[in-house]
């Protein structure tokens, strides 16, 4: 057997998707979720997961494949050996390639050239963040959305077409798992209307569509796999109908749509450009369709205005804006009409860009999957710095913390404030420390009020170094105890953004830090300055600030 023992799928988010197959079949209760605390939510009836079961039925048969290999070669049977999480594995690759067969079914029905979808299959699982999601990622969502998808767009333009009735209801069962993956992807229904030739032939369609029974039936078998998540929380807390994202929200009122593209935090054109050169391909489509033209500019903008007004509309630690590879194929529709539509000199330059869009997004990835790339909280700073680097020498190399401000219309309640960190060398007016053969320093230690589940951190100071990259190794760090000095929480971050290139001036440094931690009254938050190599360095006018952003189920 292949040694997969470092190959680790079932982790952060994903263990949360999985812990469904885990709950029924491991430790045979369900009301108990083996995910990660805090997407495990305690209400007054039970505990449920944030995240919904689609991902665990759609996985179901590589887990049980594993459970009887587990069993018949003695692994162990908790869900997570070696077995289990190579199912995962698989199991992402062949969603990945039923996607991307579906994906060619689908572009060939749409009279685009054999030679034309080739390349776009082979630029879609390559050129894409699907292929991060796919070979480092598999247990996140987003794969198996993008299959979904690809077939759903596949059977509505077989339904409009040939009017056979089963595609009535593989319409019906896939837009229902579309739904139990993830819930907010209703919205890819959006581009439906783009499958018709013009508004006449939408209109007229969904009249005939209303007028047979099958729609009907069909509705009734959507609405019957969308209630295999309502029977989970009713299992877990005797609800059937639960908002199980309480915490988060959107601000309609401020999409994020430019950042979520364009920032180096996550964004799409940055990590992924070759979906920004696919949607070049609205030029020729407006020329050949002006419908179509419409109905695609109104979809994928009210796509990306949904997830852009998302609180967090980086989507946290990942790979490109992951929410996005749900809906890869609209970008491919896009990219058909331009590599066929296009004729003369620019199709080479095309094609010659996505070539190099596919070698820098297989490059990206690499940089990822080794730590060149941070996951969450990258700049232009950061990305400047790793440009190009492939030597894993530069892993690990970056620092500081960048999350974004916590969900709350109304703002975090300011609970706490230090104007200067505690130093033998403060002034009135001026605060400085040198870390010279100085292992610790307390930056704050904060006792807890009430119950918090939500915190957010932004601390202040200004480094000197006193030879280059003397505090490199330098960390602060952030750590939460009970009453009982019992840890509950850990985390640290190197004091520098970048690795210094010059010496040795002052420099500002900010950390922003979300803690999402359950914290009980009398628990203990506290920051120190951690220089383990107990070399020498200034710090001067450390200031903290600590937001309350609590929220009630």
């Amino acid at each position: 057997m292949l040694n997969f023992e470092r190959k680790i799928v079932i982790d952060g988010d994903a263990k949360d998707y999985y812990s469904y197959l885990v709950s029924i079949f491991i430790t045979h209760n369900f009301t108990h979720q083996i995910g990660n605390d805090w997407y495990l939510i305690q209400t007054p009836t039970g505990t449920i997961n944030v995240h919904t079961i689609g991902v665990s039925i759609l996985v179901a048969p590589f887990f049980f494949g594993a459970f009887l290999y587990s069993k018949f070669f003695n692994f162990p049977l908790d869900g997570f050996s070696s077995p289990f999480q190579i199912s995962v594995y698989l199991a992402g690759i062949f969603y990945c390639v039923i996607g991307l067969i579906f994906l060619k079914k689908l572009l060939l029905q749409l009279n685009f050239k054999q030679h034309v979808v080739a390349s776009l299959i082979v630029l879609t699982a390559f050129g894409t963040h699907l292929f991060s999601y796919t070979v480092n990622e598999s247990g996140m969502p987003h794969v198996y959305a993008f299959a979904l998808t690809s077939m759903f767009f596949y059977f509505i333009l077989n339904l409009f077409q040939k009017r056979e009735t089963k595609y009535f209801y593989l319409c019906a069962l896939v837009l229902g798992l579309i739904i139990l993956v993830r819930p907010v992807n209703i919205i890819i229904l959006s581009f439906v209307p783009f499958f018709f030739q013009n508004k006449y032939d939408l209109i007229s369609n969904l009249k005939e569509f209303v007028k047979s029974k099958h729609f009907y039936l069909s509705i009734i078998v959507l609405f019957l796999v969308c209630s295999i998540q309502s029977v989970a929380w009713y299992s877990q807390n005797g609800k059937l109908l639960q908002d199980s994202y309480v915490g988060n929200g959107f601000y309609f009122n401020n999409p994020q749509i430019f950042k979520m593209l364009f920032g180096f935090n996550n964004g799409l054109f940055i990590y992924v450009p070759l979906c920004f050169l696919m949607l070049f391909g609205l030029i020729p489509m407006f020329a050949s369709n002006r419908y179509k033209g419409f109905v695609f500019i109104l979809s994928i903008g009210f796509i990306l205005y949904i997830f852009a007004s998302y609180w967090a509309y980086n989507y946290f630690d990942g790979y490109g804006i992951r929410t996005l590879v749900d809906f890869l194929p609209i970008f491919v529709i896009a990219g058909a009409y331009l590599f066929q539509m296009v004729r003369s000199k620019l199709n080479y330059l095309f094609i010659a860009l996505a070539s190099l869009f596919l070698f820098i997004n297989i490059f990206h990835i690499y940089q990822y999957k080794n730590g060149i790339i941070k996951a969450n909280g990258m700049n232009f700073e950061k990305y400047a710095y790793i440009f190009l680097k492939s030597n894993k020498l530069y892993a690990d190399s970056l620092g500081g913390a960048n999350d974004l401000p916590l969900y709350s219309k109304e703002g975090g309640k300011l609970v706490f404030e230090s104007r200067y960190l505690p130093c033998n060398q403060q002034s009135e007016r001026d605060s400085v420390c040198n870390f010279k053969d100085l292992e610790y320093l307390l930056c704050f230690d904060y006792t807890i009020k009430k119950p918090v589940n939500n915190f957010f951190i932004v601390a202040e100071f200004e480094r000197k170094e006193m030879k280059k990259n003397s505090s490199f190794n330098t960390q602060l760090t952030l750590g939460g105890n009970n009453s009982k000095n019992e840890n509950k929480m850990y985390q640290a971050y190197k004091i520098n953004e970048v690795p210094a290139i010059n010496c040795c001036d002052w420099k500002k440094c900010t950390f922003s830090i979300a803690v999402t931690t359950k914290f009980d009254k009398d628990d203990k938050l506290n920051m120190f300055i951690w220089n383990a190599d107990k070399t020498q360095f200034l710090i001067k006018n450390f200031k903290v600030k600590i937001f309350d952003y609590s929220y009630t189920i």
